[in-house]
């Protein structure tokens, strides 16, 4: 429960007695989009236990009354904590504590993230010892504001209101308006808490981040796994033996049909089916229509010969498969849908729109991490570094999932499903560099005005550091966007492209 055991003995003080509580309440915002690491990191463990775990337990014993404020409040039950959410969302930590501070039963309360592992209880009674006659007593250790590991009076409640209804989502601006007390270094050294303030404010915002806090002092992963230690030649004759061997097996094995394309279409046109039922619409024909929108992809065993979409390809396909059965009345709505899917300038039909979302839901998740490694692997793409940087692609599309679906029940299920690709991703990643494999992080870059997530090299394997690069172009169905990876040190050089998702500000085609 808690991990209470742990949390009781830190409940007591250097003479084995029970500390006097902190006469406040105490609120662990734990809401952010996480676009640089995860929207679930407050669950990443360190040492065994949640960040948000570690957080809690210093902060318990210090206050009889905490607080997670968060929009997703089923991930923070099994804390047995209060739980409350914004009043309006997307306004940042601002609103965070205006609406916890309306809920707390005491005048002032102490606001932290929930990514900070390492609070410090000594400090945070300091500066409550501070609080008398301020309305916010915000640290500046390193002549920065920690706004998030700092006191709030309720007094504040009606300039954070003011604030918010002004259009401001900044902490700055508020406390610039309310009687602030900035505690800066010269109070850390009085307090004799110069020492301790980098632990103290430690947060969790990359994977970098992470990797030095989760593992302080270990030495820092070999950007190559330790393949660069391996005479190349002998490298690469170790590398063309296994891949002749493993490709002679394929060849051999090349009577055996490819069904990939079924079991992808056989499980859009469930989703659509289920969608539908949501939405309202007629099952059969969306099953139907989510079933046979793939069925132009590689027409006459090519893929967009002359340039012509496939879907256009699609609709012969379903004429001359349901023409003549009692599903021929469902030709025209099956055809205009999936002709929708690829006409995205034009009315969607509410079909369309089941049929896009469907097929978008099945790339989404669990199913989708499953397939962009089955996918890969038909490609003859295998685990290594160069497919973890395509991974930048299910990474973007995750991210704007719910500003590319076009029906509210698909938007509900896509919800939870951009959380599971986030957290795959940025775990495998741990995992690939606790391993010694290699160093990776994921960054945010504004490409063509659209927020794309990319997985990037910390190092190139030669150990030199890496230029990144990226571009539009203008491909069949899509803006297409290439990403360049080289190495001034070695020279090498790697490339790969990707569609930008569709979304809202989406450059248009040259």
């Amino acid at each position: 429960i808690f991990a209470l055991l742990g949390w009781v003995g830190e409940t007591l003080d250097m003479t084995g007695s029970f500390s006097e509580k902190i006469k406040a309440s105490c609120l662990i915002l734990a809401g952010g989009k996480g676009k640089r690491l995860t929207p679930d990191k407050p669950l990443l463990e360190i040492e065994g236990r949640s960040i948000i775990q570690r957080t809690a337990g210093v902060l318990i014993p210090l206050f009889d009354e905490v607080i997670i404020v968060t929009n997703t409040p089923e991930k923070y039950q099994f804390l047995d904590l209060p739980l409350v959410t914004d009043e309006r969302q997307g306004c940042g930590p601002l609103m965070g504590i205006y609406s916890g501070l309306q809920k707390v039963k005491h005048q002032a309360a102490f606001v932290c993230a929930a990514d900070m592992p390492f609070l410090d209880k000594e400090l945070i009674r300091s500066q409550f010892g501070e609080l008398d006659g301020f309305d916010i007593v915000v640290p500046y250790p390193q002549g920065k504001p920690e706004f998030l590991h700092a006191f709030y009076s309720k007094r504040c409640l009606p300039a954070i209101r003011e604030t918010l209804e002004a259009g401001f989502f900044k902490i700055g601006i508020l406390a610039d308006h309310c009687k602030t007390l900035r505690l800066d270094a010269d109070w850390f050294a009085r307090q004799g808490f110069s020492e301790r303030m980098e632990l103290a404010f430690a947060n969790i915002n990359t994977l970098r981040d992470y990797r030095h806090w989760s593992g302080r002092g270990q030495e820092e992963p070999d950007p190559a796994g330790g393949l660069n230690s391996i005479a190349p030649k002998v490298l690469q004759e170790i590398r063309e033996t296994l891949i002749e061997q493993e490709t002679a097996y394929q060849r051999s094995s090349a009577e055996e049909p490819f069904a990939s394309l079924w079991a992808h279409s056989s499980r859009v046109g469930r989703i659509a089916r289920h969608l539908a039922k949501a939405e309202g619409l007629d099952q059969e024909p969306a099953l139907l229509a989510g079933l046979l929108h793939d069925t132009g992809k590689f027409a006459h065993g090519s893929y967009h010969e002359d340039d012509i979409p496939e879907e256009r390809n699609a609709i012969e396909f379903v004429i001359r498969i349901l023409a003549g059965t009692s599903y021929e009345k469902w030709i025209p709505v099956v055809n205009q849908a999936i002709v929708s899917m690829y006409l995205t300038d034009q009315a969607t039909s509410d079909l369309g729109r089941v049929v896009h979302d469907a097929d978008n839901l099945d790339k989404l998740g669990c199913m989708g991490v499953a397939q962009f490694f089955t996918k890969n692997a038909l490609r003859r793409r295998f685990l290594d570094d160069e497919l973890l940087s395509r991974a930048s692609v299910e990474l973007t599309y995750a991210l704007h999932a719910t500003g590319r679906l076009k029906t509210a029940a698909g938007r509900s299920l896509a919800q939870e499903r951009i959380i599971m690709t986030r957290r795959f991703f940025t775990e495998l990643l741990n995992e690939w560099a606790q391993l010694g494999l290699g160093s990776f992080e994921i960054l945010e870059e504004e490409i063509g005005g659209i927020a794309c997530l990319l997985v990037v090299p910390r190092a190139c394997a030669c150990g030199g550091g890496l230029q990144i690069d990226s571009d539009i172009l203008d491909a069949l169905k899509c803006r297409s966007v290439i990403v360049s990876y080289s190495c001034a040190q070695c020279a090498a050089e790697s490339q790969y492209s990707f569609c930008l998702p569709e979304v809202k500000d989406l450059p248009p085609k040259r």
